[in-house]
């Protein structure tokens, strides 16, 4: 059969007979594996949501359903040994999670069908069937309706949006329209294994953590995000769970600490203040942490509502300081508009955690340094600072094509003639350098008191912390400066950073660590 490009039509009335024949046992045990490996990104905060979806749809039919987080319980061979798995569910939704998955799937006996999905998966299908010969089949995208068929016995030929081998060639099947949420559907928990644990670095904060989806996709249509597209660039449109639907799943969450997901919580406002009229009536008490638009502030009814519900962490993108930026972007607001929603939705009480983006097309290193100034207007408690970055469906592709002197790295990564990825790196460090002052560190200690997402002892630990990298990092940079008077005279070259040195390489990561749930932890819309 010849071997098509995913998303085509194969056609599926002739052909090879189908891998399930028309008398299909059903499996009589499934593993589901997060898998991961020594030296990657841990993250041991992150429940993997998507995987326990799946587990979940696969609890009604078959026999046995085990969940194996590899971060916790890392020898994979003595549970297939002690599970017997005749279904292996491996995750792969982060280039760095793809050859953990791969050693998942080695070394296995022949009676075990092997099923890859998520992000990564979904895009790198050629690539994974080359380097894991024990591999099936790979779930493009969603994966809940597509695991119950495979699980139910529907003949692979007839499943969209999977790719599997057949005789020897690897056939693309058409892809799926995209489906609402399913309100039924409620991960089971109970398949848990491990404790999850709000986390800085290693240092355990003393609170449980949970995940919880209540809606897939965004009606908008930023230029550099990819996840309101499903992976394969098709436009996902916004489909939210109901009020009902998302309380009676917080009654199974035992956890004080819950990260909503969803790329935009707030597009539905009546939804919103339906489900905190719910959780207010039932007595639910919890801190919830949020990803909402700067157009919340046009409720400030429901804010207040929400504030009172539990919703008390916003995360909100900005991305830029710079308006002609926003604009090119798509944003929908310009820094006007963003000042004037900043100071409607901090009356409020919010603890509000700012992302922006280092590295924008056609900003010069003193409009990005404006970041921090202008997250010191808005008055922001945090912010992350993300260097650009695209993936094979994005529409920032585009951009960057059409821009001379840009060009993406082989990681994601956006970098230009003039700024390459150290520089941008060098100033993201000056950006949280002049953020990040004693001020506004005891400014945020003294907001985490007031919202009490975490005990007290655990607030002293994680204030030392922060005050202690913020000295230690300074520290570094009157150091980095001294030296460089002492082993050149010349002046720095234009637009040079201070305090630019080797020992600040260990700065290179987002600040605070741990605080959001990261970008691995929004898209939990694949087998993941």
């Amino acid at each position: 059969m010849p071997n098509t490009q995913p998303g085509m039509e194969t056609g599926t009335e002739t052909g090879p007979k189908p891998i399930m024949a028309p008398g299909f046992r059903p499996f009589r045990s499934a593993l589901c594996v997060y898998p991961h490996a020594e030296g990657l990104p841990e993250k041991k905060y992150c429940p993997p949501l998507g995987l326990e979806y799946i587990a979940s749809v696969l609890e009604g039919l078959v026999e046995t359903v085990t969940l194996v987080d590899q971060r916790f319980e890392p020898d994979i061979d003595a549970m297939i040994a002690k599970y017997k798995p005749e279904l292996l569910c491996v995750c792969v939704n982060w280039d760095y999670q793809q050859d953990a998955a791969v050693a998942v799937a080695s070394n296995l006996y022949s009676d075990i069908t092997v099923i890859f999905g998520g992000r990564h998966a979904t895009v790198s299908v050629e690539e994974l069937f080359a380097q894991t010969p024990r591999l099936d089949i790979i779930v493009r995208g969603d994966g809940e309706e597509i695991i119950h068929n495979i699980a139910s016995g529907v003949p692979l030929r007839q499943i969209a949006n999977i790719s599997y081998r057949e005789n020897g060639e690897v056939v693309h099947n058409k892809l799926r329209t995209l489906t609402r949420m399913n309100d039924s559907i409620i991960p089971n928990r109970k398949l848990r294994r491990s404790r999850y644990r709000l986390l800085y670095k290693n240092l355990d904060l003393g609170l449980d953590v949970d995940f919880i989806s209540t809606s897939r996709g965004c009606p908008f249509h930023c230029k550099f995000c990819t996840f309101s597209n499903n992976p394969l660039g098709e436009k996902r449109p916004w489909s939210g769970r109901s009020a009902a639907s998302v309380v009676a799943e917080l009654k199974t969450v035992d956890a004080q600490f819950v990260f909503v997901v969803d790329d935009n919580f707030t597009v539905d406002m009546k939804r919103v203040s339906q489900i905190c009229d719910l959780i207010i009536a039932e007595g639910i008490q919890k801190t919830f942490a949020v990803a909402v638009r700067i157009e919340v502030f046009k409720h400030p009814e429901i804010l207040k509502k929400m504030f009172k519900a539990g919703f008390k962490i916003l995360t909100i993108g900005i991305e830029s300081a710079q308006d002609k930026t926003l604009e090119m972007m798509q944003k929908g607001f310009d820094t006007a508009l963003a000042e004037k929603a900043f100071a409607v939705i901090r009356k409020v009480g919010f603890y509000i955690h700012g992302y922006f983006i280092v590295g924008c097309i056609g900003e010069n290193e003193a409009e990005m340094i404006e970041i921090a100034s202008f997250a010191n207007r808005l008055k922001l408690d945090t912010i992350d600072l993300c260097l650009l970055r695209t993936e094979k469906f994005s529409p920032l592709n585009a951009i960057v094509a059409e821009n001379n002197g840009y060009r993406i790295l082989e990681d994601g990564h956006v970098v230009s003639d003039a700024y390459d990825l150290e520089k941008l790196k060098a100033i993201r460090r000056h950006i949280r350098k002049d953020y990040y002052t004693i001020k506004c560190l005891l400014r945020i200690g003294t907001k985490i008191f007031h919202i009490r997402p975490i005990s007290i002892r655990a607030l002293l630990r994680l204030s030392f912390v922060f005050m202690s990298r913020g000295l230690s990092s300074r520290r570094k940079a009157v150091r980095a400066k001294a030296r460089s008077r002492t082993l050149t005279t010349e002046p720095p070259a234009s637009g040079a950073l201070c305090g630019e040195s080797v020992a600040d390489k260990s700065e290179d990561r987002d600040f605070p660590e741990g605080n959001t749930p990261t970008s691995e932890t929004i898209n939990v819309l694949n087998l993941v």
